[in-house]
């Protein structure tokens, strides 16, 4: 059985000790939160779950980071607070960049072999940023845009009215405005979109409608809600566990450029095969015209994002 670390227990890392608690992949849970009230009564909660039927037996604690010095996975959703009125996520940068380089200045001194996902907004800056904290490169992957590519499958599958697993899709570029949906790769169980139309009589979906939906609806469910967790959670403890089996998954997940597509520094979400060991290759893949000048776009946006992420950090030395 594997150990779990969680740094950040806010509503979304609250949210991932409930799915990975019910997933029972993991022997121990090592709960770490500079609320230390907080991280205590997430576990005392999380705790008591034990009591009932069909949940697993977990040592859930509050620990410190030596506490995972020898964790398989940690999951970091440390985040200063957002608002439902917050427009984009780079306004969380230059908080967010200082409390993650704390994290990884911290996590680094007791271990350099966890695989560490990242939750942290704007995600794709703060894993790049992560990576400038001394962690290794490989071992690092944020989240990305594994979520918008959820979001994409769903809308195409409501306007299709299928099952959304049935949709072949996926986005990559930035998470949030700036994410790029691979258009040219989408297929409804193997069949173009034109021929789908064409079998069942639907309506062509309108390409430009769906892609702006793909960032707003996340903020319909903030602006509804309060915040963003549920389907966070979920993507992440899901990686956790392809990676935990060594699925080789390929997943659109925040990682270094490292000249793809051209683009010599900097971070994108791309399609990337990951394993036991973390990031084992990024996949460049062939993609339009249209959809390389998005992820350019993509690009120059998150750099500026690290830019102001790396003035945060420096400010405090």
């Amino acid at each position: 059985m594997a150990k779990l670390g969680i740094i950040g227990v806010g509503r979304v890392g609250s949210q991932v000790l409930t799915d990975a608690q019910y997933l029972g992949h993991f022997s121990e849970i090592v709960v770490i939160d500079t609320n230390e009230n907080l991280a205590q009564g997430e576990v005392l909660d999380h705790h008591h779950i034990q009591g009932l039927n069909h949940t697993h037996r977990t040592k859930i604690h509050v620990g410190s980071y030596q506490d995972i010095v020898d964790a398989d996975v940690v999951i970091v959703s440390a985040s200063a607070a957002s608002t439902p009125d917050m427009k984009d996520r780079t306004l969380l940068t230059k908080a967010n960049s200082v409390i993650v380089n704390d994290v990884f200045r911290q996590l680094s001194a007791v271990t350099k072999e966890a695989i560490v996902i990242l939750i942290s907004n704007p995600v794709d800056a703060i894993t790049y940023l992560a990576h400038q904290a001394g962690y290794p490169s490989d071992k690092v992957i944020g989240t990305g845009t594994i979520l918008e590519s959820a979001r994409f499958r769903t809308l195409i599958a409501d306007h299709y009215n299928v099952d959304p697993k049935d949709v072949e899709g996926f986005v990559l570029g930035e998470h949030g405005s700036h994410c790029v949906p691979i258009w040219s790769r989408v297929r409804i169980h193997g069949i173009e979109l034109p021929e789908f139309e064409q079998l069942t009589g639907h309506a062509p979906i309108d390409r430009g409608a769906i892609s702006t939906a793909i960032d707003e609806v996340a903020f319909d469910v903030f602006k509804k809600k309060g915040w963003t967790n549920s389907a966070i959670s979920r993507a992440a403890v899901q990686l956790a566990q392809s990676i935990l089996f060594d699925e080789h998954s390929i997943e659109p997940v925040s990682g270094l450029v490292q000249g793809a597509y051209g683009l010599v520094d900097g971070a994108l979400s791309l399609l990337t095969l990951v394993d036991r060991n973390g990031v084992k290759q990024r996949l460049p893949i062939e993609l339009s015209n249209e959809e390389q000048k998005q992820l350019e776009a993509a690009h120059n946006f998150i750099q500026t994002a690290i830019e102001q992420g790396e003035a945060a950090i420096q400010a405090q030395v």
